[in-house]
């Protein structure tokens, strides 16, 4: 499966974009390439992997330089995925979450359990996630317009650094070293930037997308808008566009379906305790 491409072709179907996700999850769960398409021509439910050392995972991986985690437990697309370093914390999850029990991995008492056996490990959550990708309808439909009154424009590198130290758009920029902000185009109302959406250079074959619109704007389509748009420039550049939430954060699924994203995978990480400043 091609990953990386020095002339950056445009992402124009689901099918590359699935391609690319896939390539993704394997290198953030520290899978094999081409296991989870072995995995899906098996019917199998669940794979485990061991974690490696963030020099040994596949270069095109979710780039983070905080504690490297202990485990990630993921659900994609009906696929349960547990990596962890220690081989028992492996086998306790994976008897835990046999077959479609990995579909519930999110709930509350499935979470609890999981919890409750890392806890002696010195294992600590470091919280839970939903991610979306690209549906079929993004490539599909017709794309939404800013609405009545509002207009769209592309923010230029320095006007993004001009937001840092004081920044009403947090989910949009993230001024992070290890994923800078490469992508960000603003809604403006009367000559004013009301909302933001970002994408982050998450890893080199994905770009991760956030949106803020001031609380006086909302309810009026803008950051479904700006996620569509800046989703489309994203593949439009050659990557795979990605947008995290909250799995209880319904405003932001809505906005991401809306985009014409789709859900793709659930994530739970933990770390190790003895990695807190408990300073």
């Amino acid at each position: 499966m091609k990953t990386s491409n020095s002339a950056r072709e445009a992402i124009t179907t689901y099918e590359r974009s699935r391609e690319l996700e896939t390539a993704l999850m394997e290198a953030d769960f520290c899978l094999p390439v081409g296991s989870i398409e072995l995995a899906r021509q098996h019917r199998a439910a669940q794979l485990t992997s061991q974690r490696l050392k963030l020099t040994e995972m596949q270069p095109w991986r979710r780039r983070y330089s905080d504690s490297h985690f202990e485990m990630r437990l993921g659900n994609y697309r009906g696929l349960t995925i547990i990596c962890a370093q220690h081989e028992r914390v492996r086998e306790e999850l994976a008897a835990l979450l046999p077959g479609d029990e990995g579909n519930w991995a999110g709930d509350y008492n499935k979470l609890k359990k999981v919890n409750d056996f890392l806890s002696p490990f010195a294992l600590q959550s470091s919280g839970t996630a939903l991610f979306f990708t690209p549906g079929r309808s993004l490539f599909n439909t017709q794309h939404l317009e800013p609405p009545a009154g509002y207009s769209f424009r592309w923010l230029t590198p320095s006007e993004i650094e001009d937001y840092r130290g004081n920044n009403p758009f947090p989910n949009a920029l993230g001024f992070s070293k290890d994923r800078p902000d490469v992508q960000a185009l603003a809604a403006e109302y009367e000559n004013q930037v009301i909302g933001v959406a970002g994408a982050s250079d998450d890893s080199s074959i994905a770009r991760q997308i956030g949106v803020d619109v001031l609380f006086d704007h909302q309810q009026r389509g803008l950051a479904t808008a700006l996620v569509q748009k800046l989703a489309l420039a994203v593949l439009d550049e050659g990557f795979l566009p990605f947008y995290g939430t909250s799995p209880s954060h319904v405003p932001s699924q809505n906005v991401a379906l809306r985009a014409g994203l789709e859900p793709c995978w659930f994530e739970y990480v933990s770390t190790s305790l003895l990695d807190v400043n408990v300073n």
